[in-house]
């Protein structure tokens, strides 16, 4: 995909109200037409039927020392579903990342942003919270975090928002909100509570994560 010719409707935002912990956030990441074809692409994995859908307790997920997972969600692995990732609208997405433009926006966050730009690997999923779904605080095992929030308006669930846990900062679930930040931050998600029941799957919170990280080459 040819990014010069895309256009970007990005409103950016750099967080660095605790300059240890800065972050970024960027509204609108998705154009109208792609955000039509992910959307296109989340209801196609949440047509699986739950019972054959991966539960993130069941998963590689963080955990207490005793075993207890701290993620409840449902989960979808993208690399396990495409052999081509040209099939994937949301893998096709990851340009966005790679773009001259966006390298000059994360540049700003020193001098964390040297661990993505010399990043050469990642890997992506998809996180379904439903009905007392959460995700307590963790950190992850790569080297930034890439999360895209989609959700369907008007909302029919509380909750579900996301926490730097040592900042103590609140970002606000939005659709179309892309959150990113070094993989050593503690973060968490607030549980979901549903004032309307769905008639059907897939107006709960979706979550895209791209991890990225670096493997030695030569």
């Amino acid at each position: 995909m040819s990014s010069e010719k895309i256009q970007q409707y990005w409103d950016v935002k750099i967080i660095n109200d605790n300059p240890v912990f800065p972050f970024l956030v960027i509204d609108n990441w998705y154009t109208p037409n792609e955000e039509k074809a992910v959307w296109k692409e989340l209801d196609f994995f949440s047509a699986t039927p739950k019972e054959n859908t991966d539960r993130a307790e069941n998963t590689i997920v963080a955990k207490y020392p005793d075993g207890t997972p701290k993620s409840h969600a449902y989960r979808y692995y993208l690399e396990g579903f495409y052999e081509k990732r040209e099939l994937s609208p949301i893998l096709n997405c990851m340009y966005k990342q790679r773009t001259p433009e966006f390298h000059n926006i994360i540049d700003k966050i020193l001098p964390y942003s040297r661990m993505f730009l010399g990043s050469n690997k990642d890997s992506s999923l998809i996180s379904y919270y439903e009905e007392k779904d959460h995700y307590e605080s963790h950190h992850d095992a790569f080297q930034w975090t890439c999360l895209i929030w989609m959700v369907r308006e008007p909302r029919l669930f509380d909750g579900g928002d996301f926490k730097l846990d040592e900042s103590d900062i609140e970002v606000k679930l939005k659709n179309n909100r892309m959150v990113m930040f070094p993989c050593c931050y503690l973060h968490s998600v607030s549980p979901v509570k549903f004032h309307t029941q769905p008639k059907e799957v897939g107006y709960g919170r979706y979550t895209i994560t791209h991890f990225y990280y670096s493997i030695p080459t030569g």
